[in-house]
């Protein structure tokens, strides 16, 4: 089953991709777009250029998701095409500074791309996702404490639900 509002494809050439990420950039496609990059840095990619010209929307989910990226190393990111209010989203949590923003059509990345398919992530794979996006903006900006703490608790208490749940169900099976 395909994730609702959101693709993303993935075009490699040595050392730079380009992903193009289309439709509703939200914490449940923020998963998704983790294991591209990861699988695209062990890949021996170094550079990823980020096309969001066809993005409708990014929410702090997946732009701290972003900013988790960033912050692990071993890749260089670029946006390529963003509409103005999702580089104004970034710009006010602090994520805009850690990425390239490339003027139109100055990418040398490829242009051809593979839509990458993707499943729908478990309810528990998107709250930690979630988690630690939030936490990752958080940590980035000062003013973003005030922002998403509230967040951040509800996401903390539904990440230790989960993990309770399977605790009780892992001794008692």
């Amino acid at each position: 089953m395909a994730l609702p509002g959101c693709s993303i494809s993935v075009g490699v050439d040595g050392q730079q991709a380009l992903v193009r990420l289309e439709g509703r950039l939200a914490a449940e496609s923020a998963p998704a777009f983790e294991k591209v990059i990861l699988r695209l840095r062990s890949g021996g990619v170094g550079c990823v250029v980020l096309d969001l010209s066809g993005a409708l929307l990014m929410d702090s989910g997946f732009s701290g998701t972003l900013t988790r990226l960033v912050a692990t190393g071993g890749i260089s990111f670029a946006l390529h095409g963003a509409p103005q209010r999702i580089l104004d989203g970034l710009e006010d949590h602090g994520v805009l500074d850690l990425v390239g923003v490339l003027e139109a059509g100055s990418t040398s990345a490829p242009t051809r791309t593979v839509e990458v398919p993707m499943e729908a992530p478990a309810r528990a794979d998107v709250l930690r996702c979630c988690l630690d996006a939030h936490r990752a903006l958080m940590a980035l900006k000062p003013e973003n404490v005030a922002k998403f703490q509230t967040v951040e608790a509800f996401l903390s208490r539904e990440v230790g639900k989960l993990a309770e749940v399977a605790a009780t169900t892992t001794r008692s099976g």
